[in-house]
């Protein structure tokens, strides 16, 4: 949510910050919601939860991304200067959780 709205609020800022690369970042994040909101509800599933409850789980999970939007929409509105800085977290922050998480759960495989 954080990311999608930095990059709104760039459109215009520089000649390569349009809306048409914001829109596709928004749909590259909701596409990357799908296996994350999985990645909560099949191991539920698989503990013996039913169906119903695995799925609102998942869809919970999903629930941090509007959150995230709003506060970053303030955050981007009153502190546009530490943009750069913020993304940099956004990337940093989805990188530790690749190394440190899904990296070497994969390797266990």
């Amino acid at each position: 949510g954080l990311a999608v709205w930095c990059r709104l609020r760039a459109i215009g800022k520089t000649p390569l910050a349009t809306f048409n690369k914001a829109k596709n970042l928004a749909i590259g994040i909701g596409i990357q919601n799908f296996p994350e909101g999985m990645a909560v509800s099949l191991p539920l599933r698989g503990a013996g939860h039913p169906v119903w409850w695995a799925f609102w789980y998942g869809q919970l999970s999903g629930m941090v991304e509007p959150v995230a939007g709003v506060l970053g929409a303030i955050a981007v509105s009153v502190c546009e200067p530490v943009l750069p800085y913020a993304l940099a977290f956004a990337a940093g922050a989805m990188l530790f959780v690749v190394i440190d998480d899904i990296i070497p759960e994969a390797q266990t495989g």
